[in-house]
């Protein structure tokens, strides 16, 4: 019973995390030409509060689950190299959103996205590529069963990198295209 819900708390928190952020993400999108008025900036700050709550629920449930395992399993439990993976890739969306609040989210604060320069531009989508990337991994790995046993440590890791690189490439297209719009447009009013 304890197991189940572990389980369902850890996917709550998933479920809450995720869906803020995939808003959270498209409401910035849609504010790109503006800058972040007052409610916006309270709308950002309630996001990351949300988020980071998560986070953590996910950090102590997923810990939780893992020493249940390892007390019902055996140390046998701890070589399940997707659960290795999955750790590796929690650490890196955790470092990435504390980069998004220490490098990220102040770029937002000094205008509108496409009136940013594109070094910052890049950063910011960068950062939102390995944001998405992980968090959706992550995700996918809590219910990748069949990877249990087949899959090593360097494969699933392969596969997350492959995902994040065309995340990676994607961001930067749509974040440079962004800016050139804009650029286009200042130099057609001149």
């Amino acid at each position: 019973m304890l197991k189940t819900l572990l389980i369902y708390s850890h996917l709550l928190a998933t479920c809450v995390a995720l869906g803020t952020l995939l808003q959270a993400d498209h409401k910035l999108w849609r504010w790109r030409k503006e800058g972040l008025d007052e409610g916006r900036r309270a709308q950002l700050a309630e996001v990351q509060q949300v988020v980071g709550l998560a986070l953590l629920a996910l950090w102590g449930t997923g810990l939780a689950l893992v020493a249940q395992g390892y007390l019902s399993v055996g140390p046998d439990y701890l070589l399940n190299q997707k659960l290795w993976a999955k750790g590796s890739v929690v650490v890196l969306l955790s470092i990435n959103g504390l980069l998004l609040h220490r490098l990220g989210f102040p770029l937002l604060h000094q205008g509108a996205f496409v009136a940013l320069p594109v070094s910052a531009r890049l950063r910011l989508g960068l950062l939102g590529a390995l944001s998405m990337s992980a968090w959706l991994f992550a995700a996918f790995l809590g219910v990748a069963r069949p990877w249990n046993e087949g899959m090593t440590y360097l494969q699933v890791m392969g596969i997350f990198a492959a995902l994040w690189l065309l995340a990676s490439l994607l961001a930067c297209l749509v974040v440079t295209a962004a800016g050139a719009r804009r650029e286009e447009a200042a130099a057609e009013s001149c």
